[in-house]
């Protein structure tokens, strides 16, 4: 992966760069009394920009155009197997909704079926990602074999 396509993950670069257009257009406003209504527009839209990154709170407008839920378009940063940065419409199976450990679920069963629904909608969201079990966004499947939670009981007693 390049340098430019690592600084384009980065979060910190995105905020250092929407920071800098912010304080430009700051200056435009105060120094340039022409299109101030353009550049009020312009710095609304930044803050907005700078929020959603702040806040990790991205959505797909796309997806939000089409089924209208904005929980189904949210879109979460994972990182893959080899450490790259990737965007996944992960709809009702986000990271930061749901803080899921095994302890969480009472058997195997229970874990496998959570763990296969947001394998499943994040594939059918991301048709270009082949291996979906480098993507394991609750951290249940430490093995990367696709079997979540192996110690706990099949079923229940």
């Amino acid at each position: 992966m390049g340098k430019l396509s690592n600084i384009r993950n980065s979060k910190k670069w995105r905020m250092g760069i929407i920071g800098w257009l912010i304080a430009i257009v700051i200056l435009l406003i105060i120094f340039w009394k022409k299109g101030t209504v353009w550049l009020y527009a312009i710095l609304v839209l930044l803050c907005i920009a700078l929020w959603v990154e702040w806040f990790n709170q991205d959505i797909d407008l796309g997806k939000f155009l089409e089924t209208g839920n904005y929980k189904e378009s949210r879109v979460e940063s994972v990182q893959d197997g080899k450490w790259n940065s990737v965007r996944l419409i992960t709809g009702t199976c986000a990271t930061k909704d749901f803080d899921l450990d095994c302890k969480d679920f009472a058997t195997q069963t229970d874990a496998q079926k959570k763990y296969d629904q947001c394998a499943n909608q994040i594939k059918e969201n991301n048709p270009n990602i082949t291996n979906i079990n480098a993507f394991d966004i609750y951290g249940l499947d430490k093995n990367k074999n696709g079997i979540v939670c192996e110690h706990l009981p099949k079923t229940a007693k």
